[in-house]
């Protein structure tokens, strides 16, 4: 389980040994006697996590049977199921979960083709709700953003057999609520505790999202700027009034091939290289597809979206809160630049595994080199002045692309430059990363 801000991390301890530190007081509240006004705020153990793993076995061009070679643990419900290589195509299968594991993968469409077995990708398990703490008194303080929906749940004792009851569902309609229980006779209960479900006001994706709060930044570079490009400017100051969602990661080959079902990459070998050879057409029906898929999984509440960013949402990603060139600093002569990027000095001719290198400030990786991003909007000049939520001019020759590729010097990689390229256009340089925001108004 993930924990938020309150909890920072699991605390095993029993509770003889915090007794000491945290009895506060008895109390009474509203005629009920509180033996233990207890606020001992800590996460229980979370179930392990672990990917399953399987092999695929081919007779005669087709795939008949699949043998699960580790079961994994902690699926809530059946993952993905991807083949990937052995020459043939059209295979489909799908998996069986019981108490947490794998247990049996039963072939859908045995495909045709296969001159050796293919590769059996295994999704992980979706992230369990976030717990956000437990406390021995009736009173529950959850902190969140309006719209969130918890569940108050709790229990008479603690241990590997705890067995949480549901108690009540509250939608927050601020960023804070206390909760006091009403409803449970006087000391029928010994803990409670918070389960943030997700369906309300922001979604949980998972560690491979950052978060990034609205806030304003400047867009462009200055004048002075080294290698600066004259479609870097007027600067204009930028106001993002929605938080959202973005990519920690460049979009990987095995993330496109399990949503789309191919592989249009030209570097090969590795699934966790960005997936490139990619239109922005391509770049836009996947988060379309991705959408639909986390909605019927009911992973994505509704009024929620993946798509593309739009280019001022991208530089804010980049900049992470620095006026530089690099979210690093200045670095005007690129000595540092290969810490954060594969580019021209140090590629190699080829994409790279994304995650590689350092990330900016925000916890994001390869915002500079490895592969080019497509944004979701068209290319046009600054206006100057101040602009909120911009969304381009709709009117240029191309989307925009953003953040340097394998094969371009320290110049390209900067927050501030940017190109264009016709929507069709696919290269072995242009990938994508996506955000999960608030669909537009």
């Amino acid at each position: 389980m993930n924990t938020n801000h309150i909890a920072k991390k699991p605390v095993h301890r029993t509770l003889s040994s915090i007794w000491p530190h945290r009895l506060l007081a008895a109390c009474t509240h509203a005629g009920r006697w509180l033996a233990l006004a207890l606020v001992a705020w800590f996460t229980l153990a979370a179930q392990a996590q672990t990917t399953a793993t399987a092999t695929a076995t081919v007779v005669s061009g087709f795939v008949v049977a699949y043998t699960v070679t580790d079961g994994g643990s902690g699926y809530t419900e059946p993952p993905v199921v991807t083949l990937v290589g052995g020459g043939g195509s059209g295979a489909t299968a799908v998996a069986v979960v019981a108490n947490g594991v794998v247990t049996q993968i039963n072939p859908a469409s045995p495909g045709s083709g296969y001159t050796s077995a293919p590769q059996v990708i295994i999704s992980a398990p979706v992230a369990e709700p976030t717990v956000l703490g437990v406390q021995m008194i009736p009173l529950v303080t959850i902190h969140g953003l309006p719209g969130d929906t918890n569940q108050i749940e709790t229990a008479n004792s603690l241990g590997a057999g705890t067995v949480w009851v549901p108690l009540a569902t509250v939608v927050l309609t601020n960023t804070v609520l206390e909760w006091y229980d009403r409803i449970s006779p006087p000391g029928s209960h010994g803990f409670y505790r918070s389960l943030l479900l997700g369906a309300g006001g922001r979604p949980t994706p998972g560690p491979r999202f950052v978060w990034l709060s609205a806030g304003q930044f400047v867009m462009g570079s200055l004048t002075n700027e080294v290698d600066r490009r004259d479609n870097e400017g007027p600067q204009t100051r930028v106001a993002l009034t929605r938080g959202f969602f973005v990519g920690r990661y460049e979009v990987t080959q095995g993330e496109y091939l399990s949503v789309i079902g191919a592989n249009p990459s030209g570097f090969l070998g590795d699934t966790n290289r960005p997936v490139e050879t990619v239109n922005w057409y391509d770049a836009t029906n996947y988060c379309v597809q991705l959408t639909a898929r986390e909605r019927l999984a009911g992973r994505l509440p509704v009024g929620w979206a993946y798509r593309l960013p739009t280019e001022a949402e991208w530089e804010y990603a980049s900049r992470a809160g620095s006026t530089n060139r690099f979210s690093y600093g200045d670095d005007p002569g690129y000595t540092q630049l290969g810490n954060y990027a594969w580019y021209s000095v140090n590629s190699g001719g080829t994409t790279h595994a994304v995650g590689g290198k350092l990330p900016n400030r925000w916890g994001l990786y390869d915002m500079s080199g490895n592969v080019w991003e497509w944004c979701s909007d068209s290319y046009g000049n600054y206006p100057g002045g101040s602009v909120t939520d911009p969304q381009g001019s709709g009117s240029g020759p191309g989307p925009v692309f953003r953040g340097g590729c394998l094969g371009d010097d320290g110049g390209n990689c900067r927050s501030a430059y940017r190109d264009s390229g016709a929507p069709g256009y696919r290269g072995d340089r242009i990938g994508f990363r996506v955000v999960l925001a608030p669909s537009q108004p």
